[in-house]
């Protein structure tokens, strides 16, 4: 989930943080080439050199092979990448969690890795990483949408899950807040028929509190918050299978 760092830091806002609005309407587009991508990065900065966006563009992955039939993919950040599914499932899983992204870099890739492997569900887990560095004011469920409105024109089954709370110390992370963007997810996904994933609920105390002893860092689930998880969203998966 942290670029570069995955316990003692979060990266700062890109540049598109400062343009909301361009910030959504360029990411609405699939990003399936590199120079596109590039493009995307340097539109809202009109003072940002085009050679300062080639990270992006190396970042983005090539299009990812057909998957075997009953696949299920995970897209997310590092708690999706840090998963190690095949513990869990024995069936076919492919796991697109990338440390350090945001929704929005999410969707960057999500044509070349989802779309293009054509899995028969995938699983959306992401939006930490964006209240780290926007805040509540600039975080969104734009990104989320537009994956899952691409996967279920794809033919692809959603399941969107909760943000998982946390006592990660961190000026822009509230529990209050991840509420209520979970709320704006679970009416998304009850809209559109997709399945929702609450994980938020299994990983706090009876009081509400975040449960500690589920995560290694108070961040990243350990052993035990994983199993938790895999309870939540195990039966969601066989129901979206054939």
């Amino acid at each position: 989930m942290l670029r570069g760092m995955l316990v003692t830091g979060f990266e700062k806002p890109s540049v598109l943080a400062v343009f909301p609005c361009l910030r959504r309407l360029l990411y609405a587009i699939p990003m399936r080439f590199p120079l596109l991508t590039v493009a995307r990065c340097a539109a809202p900065a009109v003072f940002v050199f085009l050679g300062a966006c080639a990270g992006d563009a190396n970042r983005l992955p090539p299009p990812s092979p057909k998957a075997a039939p009953n696949t299920v993919a995970f897209m997310g950040d590092s708690i999706t990448a840090l998963w190690n599914l095949p513990a869990y499932d024995s069936s076919p899983t492919l796991n697109f969690g990338v440390s350090g992204d945001n929704t929005e870099q999410m969707l960057v890739r999500f044509h070349n890795e989802i779309i293009d492997s054509d899995p028969a569900v995938v699983v959306i887990l992401g939006g930490i990483n964006d209240f780290e560095e926007l805040g509540q004011a600039g975080t969104t469920t734009f990104s989320i949408q537009t994956m899952a409105s691409n996967a279920a024109a794809a033919g692809i089954k959603v399941i969107l899950c909760s943000v998982l709370p946390t006592n990660y110390p961190s000026p822009n992370l509230y529990l209050a807040e991840i509420l209520t963007f979970n709320q704006e997810l679970r009416t998304i996904a009850q809209e559109n028929g997709y399945q929702y994933a609450d994980y938020y609920d299994v990983m706090v105390n009876a009081d509400g509190s975040t449960d500690d002893a589920l995560f290694k860092d108070k961040l990243h689930p350990n052993d035990a918050g994983y199993a938790r998880m895999w309870a939540v969203i195990a039966p969601l998966i066989a129901a979206d299978l054939p």
